[in-house]
Formats: structure tokens, sequence, C-alpha cells
């Protein structure tokens, strides 16, 4: 059963990298709002794109497949299971709820956003990379949030049963 506890290690890690997403997301928000007054900011924008790609791929996909291998290994725990572990199931539907929001929303909106990069600076006009931009905001702001609830069930859980 050590694997089980180099896997939670594991899953806490990834968890801690995800929420590094959290901090540091305002943060860039505020300096390429900044830039783009000046008509500039796109290597800020490239790299916040770049920033929550990474942190997002290792967060979710270690979170993912660690959880998937903790809940497999334990008897205790189950996929989906609302009568025993209701905490445990309602992070899981938030999981699949924050990995729809990728999927569907910023894969092709982070898409869109660096493609306005490109044609702004071709055009000197930035209506549609700001557009694109705040909606990029607007769902990993959702995500961040869904993520820090994950986060407050995991912790929590256990003091409130």
């Amino acid at each position: 059963m050590s694997f089980y506890s180099t896997f939670l290690t594991l899953h806490i890690i990834f968890a801690g990298i995800w929420l590094v997403s959290l901090i540091t997301d305002p943060i860039l928000k505020i300096k390429i709002k900044k830039e783009l007054e000046n008509n500039s900011g796109s290597q800020m924008i490239s790299l916040y794109l770049l920033f929550t790609n990474v942190l997002g791929i290792i967060g979710s996909m270690g979170i993912l497949l660690t959880g998937i291998f903790l809940v497999s290994v334990s008897s205790g725990y189950g996929f989906f299971d609302m009568t025993a572990n209701h905490w445990l199931a309602t992070k899981q539907i938030i999981m699949v709820v924050i990995l729809l929001l990728i999927f569907i929303t910023v894969i092709p909106t982070a898409k869109k956003v660096r493609t306005n990069i490109e044609n702004s600076i071709k055009e000197n006009s930035t209506e549609d990379l700001k557009t694109n931009l705040k909606k990029l905001f607007k769902i990993n702001a959702t995500i961040n949030g869904l993520v820090f609830l994950n986060f407050l069930f995991a912790i929590t859980h256990r003091f409130l049963g």
C-alpha cells in the first residue's frame, strides 16, 4: 500500500501546482490590462497563455490521473457515489465540469486569442483581442473558483463529516 501514499502525495502536489494559477492569475491579468491600455501587451498575453496552459495541463492531468488511481485502489471510495462520500462525488462532478469548460471553451478561446494577437499586430486593432481575452479571463476565473472549491472539499471533509 506504499503506492497509495506516494500517489496521495503526488495528488497534493498537483493540487498545489493548480492552485498557483489561482494566485498568479489576477496578477497577470492586471499587468495585461495595463499593457493593453498602451496598445501593446502581446508578449504578456502570450506569457499568460503559456503559464495558464502549462499549469493547467500539469495540475488537471495530474489530479485526474492520481485521483482515478486513488479511488480505484481504495475500497472506501467510489466514482460518483453520493451515499458514502458525498464530498468526493461532488469533487468528481466539479472535476468533470472543469474538464468540460477547458475543452469546450478555454482551448478554442485561447486559440482565438493567439490568432487575434497576430492580427492585431498586422492591423493595429485590438478590439477582437480584448473581447476574446475578456472571455478567457472570465472562464479562467470560473475554473479557478471551481478548483478552489474542490480544494476546500478536500481539506474540510475530515472535519465536517
